[in-house]
């Protein structure tokens, strides 16, 4: 199914999901068939986000988590990819760091902060690197398997007609590799959001992981579903500008 192609009943559907769901959650809550404590109505959250707002301290917190996402986010793109393209292109540097990628990826990145506020301490440098850390894993392996997964018959016809090795890579390798680098990406993004926040409710004392923690301990719900919330139209919309990007890297498919 084409989904570039919606009827206008489909755009209804779209809008009146989340619509009702919310009509719903405000009945539960509105009628004691759950605890407020637990779950707080769609309109105390909306006033718990308001009273941020206007005190300064939401944007506070979204600015300082926006800013380390997009270093740390930045650092493990650009690793990531690089030692991808590396590790697929050469069976030798992917036979030495088989292993050694093996055991590290599978450590939690959380696991390793304390170890890191170890050795760099609780300031912003930690939070950049576990957020690289978080973001660095999918983007590589999701670039290699697109490396290593060109088209034999395409490196042949370039064999044959004698093209050199930069004119390979850019032409054919990364074009055809493109759409996993893309998903990489993608995921990379949503480990770099889930890193910050770990890293936040850890060890800071502004952002949007440290809002949420800070929230908990006073007993302030509405405020934690603010910040959740936060996280999640973050990532659509972050999802959303790579969605676009996609389209106009990889305009062929």
């Amino acid at each position: 199914m084409d989904r570039s192609k919606r009827n206008p009943l489909d755009y209804v559907i779209i809008v009146l999901s989340p619509v009702v769901l919310l009509l719903l959650w405000q009945f539960v809550s509105t009628n004691g068939l759950v605890n407020p404590a637990f779950l707080p109505s769609p309109v105390k959250v909306i006033t718990a986000f308001t009273g941020l707002l206007s005190s300064g301290k939401f944007q506070e917190h979204f600015q300082t988590s926006i800013v380390r996402v997009l270093f740390g986010f930045s650092i493990g793109t650009v690793s990531g990819i690089l030692l991808g393209i590396l590790s697929g292109l050469f069976k030798k540097v992917d036979d030495c760091l088989t292993v050694l990628f093996s055991v590290l990826r599978s450590i939690p990145t959380i696991g390793l902060i304390p170890l890191i506020i170890l050795w760099v301490g609780i300031g912003e440098i930690s939070k950049v690197i576990i957020i690289a850390i978080g973001s660095f894993w999918s983007i590589l392996l999701n670039t290699q398997r697109g490396i290593s997964g060109t088209d034999i018959k395409l490196l042949e016809v370039a064999r044959i007609l004698k093209k050199d090795r930069l004119t390979v890579l850019g032409k054919i390798i990364l074009p055809a590799s493109m759409p996993s680098i893309i998903t990489g990406i993608r995921l990379g993004i949503s480990g770099a959001w889930r890193s910050v926040i770990a890293a936040e409710m850890i060890a800071s004392m502004r952002g949007i992981g440290y809002m949420i923690q800070y929230a908990r301990e006073m007993s302030q719900p509405a405020v934690m579903f603010v910040g959740l919330f936060t996280l999640g139209l973050i990532g659509l919309g972050l999802d959303l500008v790579v969605k676009a990007l996609e389209k106009k890297l990889i305009f062929w498919s």
